[in-house]
């Protein structure tokens, strides 16, 4: 399985920051195929829009959601939970409406949505995880969102992660923030991380990516790298990376 990660930023990215450094709007390619996320920010970064076919979405908020950006990705297939898929149209978009723990096939990839710990403006809406399959690897996909959920962990069952993609919103130095009750510190992740290996649900030693920095909360690139040990990986813009079964 093959991951771009065409953005790593949180909302309060809007251009360059003080450090010289600059995040487009989180958003993941998985296999040149499969787009989770889509903002105009990200559009450009593409290799081959043409080669998206299939577009999954987490939640609605407007770092994440750009109508105009997915329009122009069309035709495509498009993934958003039941509640609010409705609200999704445009000419070449064929939207397929989730629920949780229904599994759906995005070309060779099979999407099985999870709520996660998040929310939106969308009073009725649920925000969503990923467990992504390939015949061969598996992903776990957790961004936006705080803890996993225990109805996550009931649907993982003794599903075991090739690798696995974190929120971590909120750095090392900020504890006590209140997104920690939306988002992850990048302690929580650790936490989550050893639980999950403990128990066999993720491969020791597999990649842990990291994603979704905030501009205010996180320090340069090179010290947040600099911070963390295997395996977990600082994503930055542009990071292309290969997953492979064990």
């Amino acid at each position: 399985m093959k991951l771009k990660f065409l953005g790593t930023g949180a909302a309060d990215w809007r251009g360059m920051d003080e450090k010289g450094e600059e995040r487009r709007f989180t958003s993941t390619l998985i296999n040149g195929t499969l787009l989770i996320d889509v903002t105009k920010s990200v559009l450009d970064s593409i290799d081959d829009p043409g080669a998206v076919t299939d577009v999954a979405f987490t939640h609605s908020h407007s770092d994440h959601f750009d109508i105009e950006a997915l329009k122009a990705l069309a035709p495509c297939n498009v993934y958003a939970h039941e509640s609010w898929a409705s609200e999704i149209s445009g000419e070449g978009l064929k939207v397929h409406a989730l629920r949780i723990a229904e599994p759906v096939s995005a070309s060779d990839i099979t999407l099985i949505p999870m709520p996660s710990n998040h929310s939106t403006e969308r009073k009725y809406e649920t925000t969503l995880h990923y467990i992504i399959e390939t015949e061969n690897e598996r992903l776990l996909y957790a961004t936006d969102g705080a803890w996993l959920l225990n109805a996550e962990h009931k649907i993982i069952g003794d599903k075991v992660f090739d690798a696995s993609v974190f929120d971590a919103t909120i750095g090392d130095e900020f504890e006590g923030d209140y997104r920690i009750f939306e988002h992850n510190s990048i302690e929580m992740v650790r936490l989550m991380v050893k639980t999950l290996t403990k128990t066999g649900r993720l491969r020791k030693g597999t990649p842990v990516f990291l994603t979704h920095f905030a501009r205010t909360l996180h320090p340069s690139q090179k010290e947040i790298e600099a911070s963390l040990k295997p395996p977990f990986v600082a994503c930055y813009d542009g990071l292309e990376a290969r997953i492979q079964s064990h």
